[in-house]
Parts: structure tokens; sequence; C-alpha cells
């Protein structure tokens, strides 16, 4: 496919050979997608994820397969965007699926649309029934928008999301997004960092100006052990140490972006209450970060008397 397209799906894959196919099955299901581009970016596999795209490619023409060497998501991804032909750009995990019927709107969308981007909900499917840290069934489903399709702006969604649900979502795969935006707004990921959804899309959400929301369940979020949301390893200070970084870097973010806007107020106090959560589910105190912890900031950011309360455990248990 060396035309331009309306929509690139772009799926980063590391050993991903037990679920690229499903992944692959429920996008190529879906009315109108032998015109839309999927871009399969091999990170380094080690595995037969490689023959398995290989295999995709040689018998769908709308398929292009890159390999190149790991570097993470945030480097595939951003090499994706460079790679893409589509004026919309969509980013899917190689271990999720989406909803064919109801995927195919947002192929339709992608044909004369001009928003910044479009959003929509998410079910959740168990790899494993035994899995304990069960999520809320409804928390990728942007609980406190009003379940009806309509456009607002990013600052809108993130402020109904906050004031009148659980917080905005910071997931990648919720949406799709204008490629010419992201490049314009020089929105792409920072390289090597995990939890980078977590920096990204918020500065999506601050930035546009037109996001249109489809209250559907489009895409399948698989909730699986050795991911790393639910990691199997028990040393987990690369992932205290990113999120260190993520968070204090998106309170810098806010206080240039939102400086002088009410708005502020609510989303760092969001920030705090979800960095707070982070904090005591990873206890960042046990690797050794308790002093890198800014405690004066959060307490000043905290909006609820619970996260008043936590601010507080940190200074007898974080130090």
């Amino acid at each position: 496919m060396e035309e331009a397209t309306n929509l690139s799906i772009i799926i980063p894959i590391y050993n991903a050979e037990k679920y690229l196919p499903a992944c692959l099955d429920s996008l190529l299901e879906t009315k109108g997608i032998k015109d839309t581009e999927i871009l399969l970016i091999d990170d380094g596999s080690s595995d037969s994820s490689a023959s398995v795209a290989g295999k995709y490619e040689k018998e769908n023409p709308n398929i292009r397969v890159i390999r190149k060497e790991n570097e993470g998501p945030s480097a595939t991804r951003n090499l994706g965007v460079r790679e893409a032909r589509g004026k919309y750009i969509f980013f899917c995990d190689a271990d999720d699926m989406v909803v064919p019927v109801l995927f195919e709107r947002v192929i339709k969308l992608s044909e004369g649309s001009a928003e910044d981007m479009f959003m929509w909900d998410s079910e959740i499917v168990y790899d494993m029934k035994d899995l304990l840290a069960k999520k809320d069934e409804e928390y990728f489903a942007h609980y406190g928008l009003p379940k009806k399709e309509q456009t607002y702006s990013g600052k809108e969604i993130m402020e109904i999301l906050i004031r009148n649900g659980k917080g905005f979502i910071a997931t990648v795969w919720l949406g799709a997004y204008r490629r010419d935006f992201l490049l314009g707004n020089d929105l792409l990921f920072e390289d090597g960092l995990i939890y980078e959804d977590e920096l990204w899309v918020p500065k999506v959400l601050l930035a546009a100006k037109t996001v249109h929301y489809l209250p559907k369940k489009i895409y399948r979020y698989r909730v699986r052990r050795g991911s790393i949301t639910n990691p199997d390893k028990k040393d987990l200070k690369k992932n205290v140490e990113a999120l260190l970084y993520v968070y204090t870097s998106l309170y810098d973010y806010y206080d240039r972006v939102l400086a002088g806007d009410p708005l502020k107020e609510i989303i760092e106090g969001n920030l705090t209450k979800r960095y707070l959560h982070m904090i005591y589910k990873l206890r960042f105190w046990k690797y050794g970060y308790g002093k890198k912890i800014d405690k004066k900031r959060l307490w000043k950011t905290s909006r609820r008397l619970r996260d008043k309360v936590l601010v507080l455990g940190l200074y007898v248990i974080a130090h």
C-alpha cells in the first residue's frame, strides 16, 4: 500500500507470538480494513513473532512488517508515526483486540473527519481466571462522560472525567490521532520510558481542540500476567524510577501549559491522587526512593482529605 490512506494502525510487537493472531484477525474481520494500513513493527522479538507477522504480511497487501533492534514501545511507536501513510493513527497493542463490527465506525470516521482525535471505550478480557487484581469493569469506559456521541475539547474531557468520574484514562489505545496534529505539536513518545502512556496522553488531551467521542467498547484490553501493569517480577525498581520521572515531569508540564488556568488545580489534584496510589502500591521507599518524593508538592496539590492523610504517612515511612 504505497498510496496515502485514511487510517494507519501501528502495532508494536515484542514476543507476542501467542496473542498476535487474535489481534490481527479481529482487525482483518472489520469491514473496510483492506483500505487501512496496518504496520507491524517487530521490536527485536526473540520468539516466532516475526514469522507470524511475515505470514500475515504475505497474505494481506495492506499489512507491512518492519523489523528493528529492541528499543521499547516508545521508539517503536515513534517509528510507526514516521512511517505511517494514514491521516489518522491508531496504536494497537499486539496482545489486545478490537470488536470488528464497532471498529468499522472508526474507519468510516477517518474518511472525512478533521478532528484532532477520536476517543472510544474498552472492555476487559482476562487472560487467566485467577488474576487477583481485577480491574473496575468500567474503568476503561470513560465513566463520567455522557454516553452519547459528540465532540469536545481535550480540556473539557479531562475536566468532566475528573469532576464526574474516576479521572481521565492515560492509555494510548483508547483513541485514534490525526498524524499532522501529533507532528505539529511535537507529540511523540519519550524513548526508553516505561509507563510512556502516562506522560503522553495528558499532553495530547491538553493540546487537542477537537475530540470526537464514540461511547462504544470498541477495544478489547487483555489483562495478563507478565505485562507492565501486571508484572511477574518482584524487583520493581525500574518501574519506580520511571514513575518518579513521569509524575515529576507532569507537574512541571502543568506548571508551564496551565499557568493561570482554573483547570490546573483539579488536574494537579487528580495527578496527585494517581501518584499517591502508585507510591503506596509499589512502595517506593522499599527501593530507596523515599527522599525523592516531593512531599511538599504532594501536600500542596492534594484536594481530598484521604490524600492529605496519605501524604502525612509518607513523612513517616518514606525517608
